[in-house]
Order: structure tokens, then C-alpha cells, then sequence
């Protein structure tokens, strides 16, 4: 049930949005003080950072202690140990290729949209049936449905070495202009393919052709 994912924010999972409640000081009647901050699915790394701020600036004693919360140190500024994938087709959420990813610790983050410089294929062989991304220039191209996943560097190689041709992992611009790693397609690899650009979505191809996830 939903009340095993949370005490005092769980009811925004219902809404698919994050939170974070962070306590500040005192109210005027002196009972515990506290805000909760509440952003989109795939904020939550951002909500964090807003409340560990927050929290830093509130003047506050340990419990009911004399003693002032110490403040936070600062975080390091290492390199990530995750990457951000971006997929588009038998990789994504309940479909049979998912727990490629699940099973090397990766985790859903976001829904997004490419720019609308990507020709999206269906691949000619199968099962699973596979989508081609193929990065087009001039007015050709469309915007394609993705998922963002975060995968760690660690397994990355790992879930590389599973990827057959014609696919690979490139470079995916998304309709925000930012970019991230993703499956990209040969050219050469289209042939005897089918052009679903129209479509814009994996889903509506397999929902389309009656093809069970």
C-alpha cells in the first residue's frame, strides 16, 4: 500500500510527483516547524538540494536541546557514478528488455522527447521486435518518446556488451536542446525497416500492431 512508501509526503506518489519534507525552525507558538517541498516525477535529486539549503539556513536547536543543528558539510564534488540512458524501445518500462537494466541496478528517472531531428524504425528480424533512431537532417525528422534511465558507470560496459548491430549508443539530442547517451541507429541498418517517425512512440507501434509488451 501507499502508506509503506512514506509518513508525511506519500500522498504526492498518487499525483506521480516527489517531496521532501524539511524541518525549520520553531513556529510562534514554539512547536516544531517544518515545509514541504514538492516537485515533478524525477525532481527528487533537485528537491533535495532546495531542502538541504533550506534547512541550512533555518536556525534550529537538536531536538529539544540548547545545542544548534550542526551545519551540513559541503558535498563533494566528485564525478557522478551514474549515467543517464536514454531508450526508446524494448529497454523501456514493462517491456521484455527492461530488466537488462533493472538487473545491473539501473532506475527509471524521467519521460522525454527527442528534438525533432530523429527518424525512428522498426527493425526488420525479432522477437523482441527492435526500434531504429536515426538522427536526420532537415525537416524529415520528428520528436520520439523516451525514457531516461540511470544506470551505474560500473555496469555501463556490462549492458554495452549485450547491444547487437545495427544499434549502438550514441549521442541523443532531447527537445530541450541538453543531450544524453541513448540507442542510436546505423543508417544501413534501416533496410527492409519500417518508418514509424509518424507514430512518435515505441508503444503506439506496438499498440498499433497488436504486439504484446
Amino acid at each position: 500500500p501507499n502508506s509503506n512508501n512514506g509518513t508525511y509526503t506519500n500522498f504526492v506518489n498518487l499525483l506521480d510527483m516527489c517531496a521532501i519534507a524539511v524541518p525549520t525552525a520553531p513556529r510562534s507558538d514554539e512547536r516544531p516547524g517544518s515545509v514541504t517541498l514538492i516537485a515533478a516525477a524525477g525532481k527528487d535529486a533537485d528537491v533535495a538540494v532546495i531542502a538541504r539549503g533550506f534547512e541550512a539556513d533555518c536556525s534550529r536547536t537538536l531536538g529539544a536541546t540548547v545545542h544548534p543543528v550542526p551545519t551540513p558539510s559541503a558535498l563533494p564534488m566528485g564525478a557522478s557514478d551514474q549515467i543517464e540512458l536514454a531508450v526508446c524501445g524494448a529497454h523501456m518500462t514493462d517491456l521484455p528488455l527492461n530488466r537488462q537494466l533493472t538487473d545491473l541496478g539501473g532506475t527509471f528517472v524521467r519521460k522525454a522527447v527527442t528534438s525533432e531531428q530523429y527518424k525512428f524504425y522498426a527493425l526488420a528480424g525479432g522477437p523482441p521486435v527492435r526500434p531504429g533512431l536515426v538522427r536526420v537532417d532537415g525537416t524529415d525528422g520528428g520528436a520520439i518518446a523516451l525514457e531516461i534511465w540511470s544506470l551505474p558507470k560500473t555496469a555501463f560496459g556490462t549492458f554495452m556488451a549485450g547491444i547487437p548491430a545495427p544499434l549502438g549508443i550514441g549521442t541523443v539530442e532531447l527537445s530541450d536542446g541538453s543531450s544524453v547517451k541513448g540507442f542510436i541507429c546505423e543508417a544501413n541498418g534501416t533496410k527492409g525497416a519500417t518508418d514509424i517517425t509518424n507514430l512518435g512512440d515505441w508503444r503506439s507501434f506496438l499498440a498499433q500492431q497488436d504486439v504484446p509488451a
